[in-house]
């Protein structure tokens, strides 16, 4: 091997053919080929031209001996529809995925009947409000003061609300999260949202088994599961090269920071029940009644309630964080829970002795003045001219 070469001997298909005359079987044999590249000096075309016999043993022996990695290399794309959101959620936080899931700060969305009516209920005093408090606002256009109205309305919705989604990932990773779920749904708790997720659960359990890419041999064996729901997780914070830090977060805010696959998220529930209070009425003593009468009339999950967050990574990734998140085109309480760990996390560093955290403190401070338009080397494609939004202050 003289020289670096490369040759692509997969990809990934929408083909409706190749879809429905691909079986699982196919599946593990590409599995026996990518096992044998650690095991011998052939080509991989000589690989191919082995007997089908030797690779489905292979395949057979990896499984068994849990080496399951040469099962990582196909991907599935699934199209989910009428997936409850707290499942989507479980699904986004494994980190082996790419998901494209319907909006719900630029689409309608769509709870039960009487969530449906508060949604729409809101919408038109969100809306109103936006227009009080910016009259004159050249960025809160029409369609844009909708969008941030549909945002706020979200949080009246059941976390078990039905949307749509395309998810993909590996053909072991499919089979692991088969496995998770039926270990969250014979697990013993009390825990509320883990004993009122479980008919869902079922339901994504029969769901991914319909694929007809369930097999059995490809399952965890680490003892893992779903990572996002716990029983307490208000662990210790530190700040150095990597932290840990608590905060409260609503569902659709964790929705959005868990994507963030460089950092690890996970929730708890509170000891009493506290509820999001959109910025945009909080000047308003009767809204705020009539929201939290609204928003606790509904289902004991509502999107709009408040629990335990844990946000655990490394500073390089929280600084790839804030590229994407302080940002007036982003979530206002994301925007807003990314500026709380910031300041938080520079008021941790500055008291420490370690000359090492006070290199990763200076790292921070260009950082401190306003949205990632005032960044190093950022370039905004599209200023928003908004002030408001720059200078972190805005209220939707």
């Amino acid at each position: 091997m003289d020289e670096m070469t490369v040759k692509i001997i997969g990809i990934s298909t929408t083909d409706e053919e190749i879809i429905k005359n691909t079986t699982f079987e196919d599946l593990e044999l590409n599995g026996g080929h990518s096992a044998n590249i650690c095991y011998t000096q052939k080509s991989y075309d000589k690989i191919l031209e082995e007997p089908l016999e030797k690779t489905q043993k292979r395949a057979e022996d990896n499984k068994k001996n849990r080496h399951h990695s040469v099962f990582g290399h196909d991907q599935i794309q699934l199209y989910f529809e009428g997936i409850p959101k707290i499942i989507a959620m479980l699904l986004n936080n494994e980190k082996e995925y790419n998901t494209s899931e319907k909006s719900g700060r630029y689409t309608t969305m769509f709870g039960s009947d009487e969530e449906n009516i508060l949604y729409n209920k809101w919408m038109v005093i969100f809306e109103e409000e936006i227009k009080k408090a910016y009259p004159n606002e050249v960025y809160l256009t029409k369609s844009m003061i909708q969008k941030k109205a549909k945002e706020n309305a979200r949080y009246l919705l059941s976390i078990f609300m039905r949307t749509k989604m395309k998810y993909t990932t590996s053909f072991r990773q499919l089979n692991y999260l088969y496995d998770f779920a039926c270990k969250m749904i014979d697990e013993e708790t009390t825990h509320p949202i883990k004993v009122a997720i479980r008919p869902y659960l079922e339901e994504l359990k029969d769901t991914l088994y319909s694929t007809g890419f369930i097999v059995s041999g490809i399952k965890d064996y680490r003892n893992r599961e779903f990572s996002l729901i716990q029983e307490d997780n208000t662990f210790d914070e530190h700040f150095s090269r990597s932290y840990s830090i608590n905060y409260d977060a609503t569902f659709p805010a964790l929705a959005d920071l868990q994507r963030h696959r460089t950092l690890d998220y996970s929730f708890s529930l509170k000891d009493e029940k506290e509820f999001y209070i959109p910025p945009i009425i909080r000047s308003r003593s009767d809204l705020i009644e009539e929201w939290l009468d609204d928003i606790s009339s509904l289902s004991e999950f509502p999107q709009g309630l408040l629990v335990n967050v844990n946000e655990t990574g490394k500073y390089e990734d929280f600084i790839m964080k804030m590229y994407e998140r302080i940002c007036t085109a982003a979530q206002l309480e994301v925007m807003q829970t990314t500026k709380i760990v910031l300041d938080k996390y520079i008021n941790e560093l500055s008291k420490s002795s370690s000359l090492k955290d006070k290199k990763i403190y200076e790292e921070f401070l260009p950082y401190i003045h306003g949205a990632r338009c005032t960044f190093p080397q950022f370039q905004c494609t599209s200023d928003c001219k908004f002030k408001e939004g720059k200078m972190l202050i805005r209220k939707i």
